[in-house]
């Protein structure tokens, strides 16, 4: 006998129509999205990016997961395990870690939301472009600040992190904004404008290593793909002086030795750390009378919560990394541009202290697992 359908099984819209679902623009996720690039905007002494992410964080706890969709086990532990390790390190430290680990928390959150469906990435996409193009026009135009001469700051503040922000969030929003490539290409632009204005040297070979991956690396197996992206993050942190130093940067000599100096303090405190680190936001040296943060985010994740902190977020990074492999090698361009914000994450992460532990690294790892979802990867949590 063929079953009677009642009136309260309704359809799963989150699968039935996923693919409607995906091009339609939600505009909670669009707003929130595009605040993200505010980094000097503060509400009450915090950024304001924090509290939109907070809040859409909080959203999606409302929202029903795409599908039933949960992360996958690894995921939920090398989260969890990261989020335990800092408060443990911070207890036993004995040092302020409330806010640190707070952040921490909504990275979780936002891995959480967007890898189980619950954020459009379209949308999501859609406003990263907004938001960057946005404070990169004004930027240009001296508007948000300038306390850079000659090099684009504005709301972004920091011309460093500031191509951090736009490599990695740029990346994400060229491939999901939108589909077709008339639309990417317009994207694009700012983008690498952008990107040229903030004069960082990572920066720039940050971009151009998103660009080898999407045209070469992606076409790889999941072992030679790995070492190729493995062999790029390597390449930055050995290149000779001589070529870093070279026509338009070779006024970089001055601050390169200052950066040198940093680290060696680094190393100093790193060589007197417990197993767990000196605690949440301790990443700070001191050089003469003046506080630096760290110059090398593998370095201040190990000053947070030791070898284990860092271990933890390497293998976020890779298993979100690898579970595109086969999409992006099957031609899934916004598989292969969601690796390559990851990939942005790991190079800029070798000449700058917060990008491990911070919000650009959490949206490509759960851009990564919302696209392997969306896509219809429906292999085991744990495969």
């Amino acid at each position: 006998m063929s079953r009677v359908n009642s009136p309260w099984d309704l359809p799963d819209k989150t699968v039935q129509r996923a693919d409607e679902a995906d091009r339609e623009i939600r505009i909670t996720d669009f707003a929130l999205m595009a605040s993200l690039p505010l980094r000097t905007v503060e509400v009450a002494g915090f950024p304001v990016n924090e509290l939109t992410m907070a809040a859409l964080v909080g959203l999606c706890v409302l929202r029903p997961a795409r599908g039933g969709a949960r992360l996958p086990g690894l995921v939920v532990l090398l989260l969890g395990s990261l989020l335990a390790l800092l408060l443990y390190s911070g207890l036993t430290n004995e040092v302020d870690w409330t806010r640190r680990v707070g952040h921490v928390s909504i990275l979780a959150g936002l891995v959480w939301a967007l890898g189980t469906g619950r954020v459009s990435l379209r949308s999501a996409g859609l406003g990263l472009a907004t938001g960057l193009t946005a404070v990169i026009v004004l930027g240009a135009a001296g508007i948000g600040g300038s306390t850079y001469e000659g090099r684009l700051t504005g709301y972004l503040g920091d011309p460093n992190a500031g191509a951090f922000f736009i490599s990695v969030l740029g990346i994400l929003a060229i491939f999901f904004a939108d589909d077709r490539w008339k639309v990417r290409l317009a994207v694009a632009v700012p983008m690498l404008a952008g990107l040229v204005l903030t004069y960082s040297r990572t920066g720039l070979l940050a971009g151009a290593f998103a660009v080898v991956w999407v045209l070469l690396g992606r076409r790889l197996g999941v072992v030679g793909g790995a070492a190729m992206a493995g062999a790029l993050v390597w390449l930055v942190d050995n290149i000779p002086a001589g070529l870093t130093t070279f026509g338009p940067f070779s006024d970089r000599s001055g601050s390169d030795a200052l950066r040198d100096r940093i680290i060696a303090q680094e190393r100093v405190e790193l060589a007197a750390a417990p197993w767990y680190g000196h605690g949440p936001g301790t990443a700070t040296v001191n050089i003469g009378d003046l506080e630096f943060f760290f110059h090398n985010s593998y370095l201040a994740t190990r000053q947070e919560g030791g070898w284990g902190a860092l271990l933890l977020v390497l293998g976020l990074l890779v298993v979100a990394f690898l579970r595109l492999s086969r999409q992006a090698r099957a031609g899934d361009l916004a598989a292969a541009g969601a690796q390559a914000a990851i990939i942005a994450v790991a190079v800029m992460a070798v000449t700058l202290g917060e990008v491990l532990l911070d919000t650009p690294m959490a949206i490509a790892t759960g851009f990564a697992l919302g696209q392997a979802l969306r896509a219809g990867d429906r292999r085991p949590p744990d495969a």
